[in-house]
């Protein structure tokens, strides 16, 4: 079921006006039920699968905390792993990691054809943010951080909360299960909250993303011909994606705030940004957090040596990339992520010289700043090139003219006035204005000010109501439900 559905605000509806009616216990009983429901309203079949692993990793949590010996404790945990990265694997990636089978085969002379093996597998919706979300769980309690849950209603509501099932952010049993425990009160706090970010939600995600959707859908169907046309895109798709996510998260905070529950912020003003390691910090914040705790730390994180720590970022940023998809694009743009964060991190030494005269001066700090800002827009803005790009032919288009062609079709392009396409003129607008509202929000706290100011709040929200209704609550999927 998608948020921007008009099925989905029947649902919601109904969710709301019988969940405040029942008692403590009847409410979560009721909120597992509708969750399936939200779930398997895709395909029921998919319901299945999220049970699956919700039993396993229950079970094996109970184990792991019985357990009388560290070996059992271990086994145990690796009972979990292979459930739940084994059916991540099959689905995700197994005819993916066919077809690098074949192709490494072929480079050292052994031609096979594996055709015959691939499977027309559908990627079951969230997979990967509940499997990493219940795996999270099974960790913890291996290290003794958190203690099992006995209460199984309450474990497999944590794996199937619908307000973040689909596309987080990715929750922490430390964090929403003890929620669980508390008697119910709803605050109005939470609710002037909730609605408020409901509705900026959809507003994001109808007016500003499936708008710009719409004008950079074309510009990557087919190779790119002319650079300026690339540079136009690649900007525009960087405002999209962040629009489209972000709104995703607020609404799915939004109604945790209306059911009661606080769930985690995965955004925290990350468009501009001075450097791309301060971006990934404020970008999608809890399933950064978990490649931190659950990937880096392990791997030794920054406590054995400079090189051992650049190449532990490296690791992560490639498994990150991975994650998203497979495909070697998205590999490649977890290694460029990764080389950029790499690179800043060697550079620092350099970068911070360079920083100190512009230190002195107000105006020469400010300068300084949003230079960077834009130097690093335009490095994610390249990096994403292989993230929207379906084929490896299109992303090698984009590159070749971004960097390859002729410096003279960009000079007549300045020459010109920058002239945009008649179909990009609104979303370049659309891009600008959301970079101000980040300038505004970052310098006077905007969201705070209007929750603390009730008319100001009602009149914020109304507007952002009617904009809802005249574009209609339709439109694309997401565009992290393909993950």
């Amino acid at each position: 079921m998608l948020f921007n559905s008009k099925v989905f605000v029947v649902f919601l509806l109904i969710v709301l006006a019988v969940y405040y009616r029942l008692g403590k216990e009847a409410k979560l009983w009721f909120l597992l039920g509708m969750s399936y429901i939200f779930y398997g309203f895709w395909n029921p079949w998919l319901c299945s699968l999220i049970l699956l692993s919700t039993v396993v990793d229950y079970f094996c949590a109970l184990r792991i905390d019985r357990a009388p010996t560290q070996s059992q404790r271990k086994l145990w945990l690796g009972v979990s792993l292979a459930m739940n990265l084994g059916a991540l694997g099959f689905f995700k990636y197994y005819n993916f990691f066919l077809d690098s089978l074949a192709f490494s085969l072929a480079g050292v002379g052994l031609p096979l054809d594996f055709e015959r093996w691939h499977l027309q597998l559908i990627l079951p919706v969230g997979i990967s943010f509940y499997t990493f979300q219940t795996l999270s769980y099974t960790i913890e309690v291996y290290r003794g951080n958190f203690k099992s849950d006995p209460n199984f209603r309450d474990f497999a509501l944590f794996v199937a909360f619908f307000p973040q099932l689909v596309a987080g952010p990715v929750e922490r049993a430390t964090h929403l299960l003890p929620q669980y425990k508390k008697d119910f009160r709803l605050t109005r706090a939470q609710v002037t909250e909730g609605v408020f970010l409901i509705l900026l939600g959809f507003v994001k995600k109808v007016v500003i993303g499936d708008r710009l959707g719409r004008w950079i859908e074309p510009q990557f169907a087919a190779p790119v011909e002319w650079g300026p046309d690339a540079l136009t895109s690649i900007l525009l798709f960087t405002t999209q994606i962040y629009v489209d996510f972000s709104a995703y998260s607020d609404i799915a905070i939004g109604l945790g705030r209306l059911l009661g529950y606080d769930i985690r912020p995965n955004f925290n003003l990350p468009f501009v940004v001075p450097s791309i390691p301060e971006r990934w910090r404020r970008w999608h914040i809890s399933m950064g957090h978990w490649f931190r705790d659950y990937i880096y730390f392990p791997l030794g994180g920054n406590r054995h040596g400079y090189w051992r720590t650049l190449a532990n970022i490296m690791a992560v940023m490639f498994l990150s990339g991975l994650w998203h998809g497979a495909s070697y694009n998205f590999v490649m743009w977890g290694l460029l992520n990764g080389a950029t964060m790499v690179g800043h991190r060697v550079l620092s030494p350099v970068l911070r010289v360079m920083r100190a005269p512009f230190q002195a001066n107000a105006v020469l700090k400010w300068l300084y700043f949003y230079v960077c800002c834009a130097n690093t827009m335009l490095m994610i803005s390249f990096i994403n090139i292989f993230f929207r790009s379906d084929t490896w032919e299109v992303a090698k288009s984009y590159v070749f003219h971004l960097f390859l062609r002729s410096p003279w079709q960009y000079w007549r392009w300045i020459r010109r006035g920058l002239p945009m396409p008649e179909h990009y003129d609104d979303g370049f607008w659309m891009m600008w204005v959301v970079i101000g509202l980040h300038e505004a929000q970052r310098w006077f706290q905007l969201k705070e000010r209007i929750l603390e100011r009730p008319r100001v709040w009602a009149v914020v929200c109304s507007a952002m109501f009617l904009y809802v209704l005249l574009y209609g609550i339709k439109g694309p999927e997401f565009i992290y439900f393909q993950f």
